[in-house]
């Protein structure tokens, strides 16, 4: 997230489109070397280097699009579609038949798309080579905006550090509930969003609290495979999602659908039905899509904040599944934890929103070049 966040943060600075472009096809050259090279290893050491360069390269590559995605409607909203599309990853693996052959994950995303965003990243880089971003207003004489990096270290450690230590407990206790546990943890994670939120220029912030509040809700209801098809029904209503949320944004509209996601967690599972499976996919494709096309940072590395914390594990994630007879049973656990993350969330952005009321010169001010995104 931080390596993310610095990259937009650098490149929002500079005039020319193509710092943008020609950062992200690096990172993404740089993943495709690093999928070829470690083709054949077997070495846990090897894999692990590999693994780490690949989260690198990737970070570079989200910072660096988003950086010049965002700045405009239409390809920041293909690229909050993307972004979000992980949700349904496990009914892509399904495409993928990676039950039969766990060493398929090894190979993800395949090489052939990454060559295909590789030629298409260089497309964009010649394309605007030499062309030169309008500036507005005067740039400051030095104005390096560090808001959203310090907002990510201030989330991304606590996130990181608050789940490995839940998970921890319930290795060596898994009998027992921990809840003490899980409040201290969803107690420190809406702290964190808190002051993350509070960091970034403007309104930004609701971007991050709908972020947090979302991941939770998602993990505790969890991933069930679905047929093929469904991947393509599933973006297209994530689409749907992003463009009704730019057209009629609601703050509250926004976070009483993650609610409502929440409650599905508490009452049953997605392996419950097929049909209730399919119908609660469908409104986190929708929600996602909402949540995205309501918050609308007016401040690029921002947006790739907000984006970044959907990657970061979350205090429901790290809940083990209850079993009972090798079968597994529904467990309200994760429902509630997600609840009071996303009521947490709720009073957050009622105090954002009432302490930062919206003004017609926030919203057509470039924040990359004003002081209130500086220190």
């Amino acid at each position: 997230m931080i390596i993310a966040v610095t990259v937009s943060v650098l490149i929002t600075t500079t005039t020319r489109p193509v710092t943008g472009w020609a950062t992200a096809l690096a990172g993404a050259v740089g993943q495709l070397i690093n999928h070829f090279a470690g083709r054949h290893a077997s070495s846990a050491d090897v894999l692990t280097t590999e693994n780490y360069i690949d989260s690198v390269c990737g970070a570079v590559l989200l910072g660096a699009l988003g950086a010049v995605a965002l700045r405009r409607p239409l390809p920041a909203a293909a690229f909050a579609v993307g972004s979000v599309a992980f949700f349904i990853y496990d009914d892509l693996a399904e495409l993928l038949d990676t039950d039969a052959d766990p060493s398929v994950v090894l190979e993800t995303p395949p090489h052939w798309l990454i060559g295909v965003t590789v030629a298409l990243l260089l497309l964009s880089t010649l394309r605007n080579w030499s062309q030169l971003e309008e500036q507005k207003t005067p740039r400051m004489a030095i104005a390096l905006p560090v808001t959203p990096i310090l907002a990510g270290m201030v989330l991304a450690p606590v996130v990181l550090a608050g789940t490995e230590w839940l998970g921890r407990q319930f290795s060596k206790m898994p009998d027992e509930g921990h809840p003490v546990e899980i409040g201290i943890t969803v107690a420190a994670i809406l702290a964190a969003a808190t002051a993350a939120a509070m960091l970034l220029p403007g309104r930004d912030g609701i971007a991050v609290y709908l972020a947090v509040s979302l991941i939770t809700a998602v993990d505790a209801v969890g991933y069930a495979v679905q047929p093929g098809w469904v991947v393509c029904v599933l973006i297209a209503l994530n689409a749907l999602g992003v463009a009704v949320g730019a057209r009629l944004p609601s703050t509250a509209i926004a976070i009483l659908l993650v609610a409502g996601i929440s409650v599905f967690a508490l009452v049953t599972s997605t392996e419950a039905n097929r049909v209730g499976s399919a119908t609660i996919s469908a409104v986190i494709a929708l929600t996602a899509g909402y949540c995205c096309g309501t918050a609308r940072p007016h401040y690029g590395p921002s947006g790739v904040l907000a984006i970044a914390v959907l990657y970061l594990p979350s205090v429901t994630s790290v809940l083990p599944n209850k079993v009972e007879d090798h079968v597994p049973v529904q467990d309200t656990t994760p429902g509630w934890a997600a609840l009071a993350i996303v009521i947490g969330c709720a009073v957050g952005l009622a105090t954002l929103l009432r302490l930062r009321p919206r003004t017609k010169r926030l919203e057509k001010r470039q924040p990359e070049s004003e002081s209130v995104a500086d220190i």
